[in-house]
């Protein structure tokens, strides 16, 4: 059983074998993510698949009043134990956002959200901020990549959509932008794998091709990254934009 944690505080077991939290590997991502929004305090902030809910509690302890929704039930069920005072709600990947318009001042998302629905939930002025993690060349996920490609016989989408031209495409100012290097670390390749199962083209590939080739393919490639004690190490690239709706930067006024 893995006991995960907050803060290195262990929750509550309810019985189930939650993945590995990658809250110290993730740290610089937050981090730099929320030094590029500025001074946050007092301002309604919402991720948009904010998981267990850790970018959400770094953009509090900088206080921001903080809202988030997720596709995961079981994931939410964290964050609403590591957050009890967030505005926490289900929603789905390309689903409409359970928000009134205009009710942040800055909403964040990872990965295809609908943009629209981001600029709808902003208030006038506020910031969007998409990340997405990236895939330079030769590395390991570049290489997970193409085979997903070859399995699903489709593309598979990443950072070669450029956020910066989606953001201006749904009439949004980019204003800055940036990669943050992290390397998220696992026991063994099995807790590896069932980390990657938060990823929705690896579960889209699966129910077109099954796990085991899936499984197969994602071994091969971290393969490299596996060291003697059996301890799996994942370099990894995260880009992200960040957007008004004006021509407005919060760090300049």
């Amino acid at each position: 059983m893995i006991t995960p944690t907050i803060d290195r505080c262990p929750l509550p077991d309810r019985g189930q074998d939650w993945p590995p939290l990658p809250e110290q590997e993730h740290k610089p991502l937050h981090g730099a993510v929320l030094t590029a929004l500025g001074p946050l305090a007092g301002k309604r902030l919402l991720d948009v698949g904010c998981g267990v809910g850790l970018f959400l509690r770094a953009a509090e302890q900088r206080g921001a009043l903080v809202a988030g929704t997720d596709a995961a039930v079981e994931r939410l069920e964290i964050a609403r134990w590591a957050l009890p005072e967030a505005d926490l709600r289900v929603a789905g990947a390309g689903e409409a956002l359970p928000f009134d318009n205009g009710t942040f001042d800055v909403v964040t998302a990872r990965g295809p959200a609908v943009l629209t629905e981001l600029v709808r939930v902003v208030r006038p002025g506020g910031s969007v901020v998409v990340g997405n993690w990236a895939r330079p060349p030769g590395c390991w996920a570049e290489q997970f990549a193409g085979h997903l490609r070859r399995l699903a016989a489709r593309p598979i989408a990443g950072t070669e959509e450029r956020l910066d031209g989606a953001l201006r495409a749904a009439g949004l100012a980019v204003w800055g932008a940036g990669d943050v290097q992290c390397t998220a670390t696992y026991p063994t390749v099995g807790a590896a794998w069932t980390a990657m199962l938060s990823s929705e083209d690896v579960l889209r590939t699966i129910r077109l091709a099954g796990e085991a080739p899936v499984r197969a393919a994602f071994a091969e490639a971290v393969a490299g990254k596996v060291t003697a004690d059996g301890t799996v190490r994942l370099p990894k690239t995260f880009r992200y934009v960040v957007a008004s709706t004006m021509w407005t930067s919060p760090l300049t006024g």
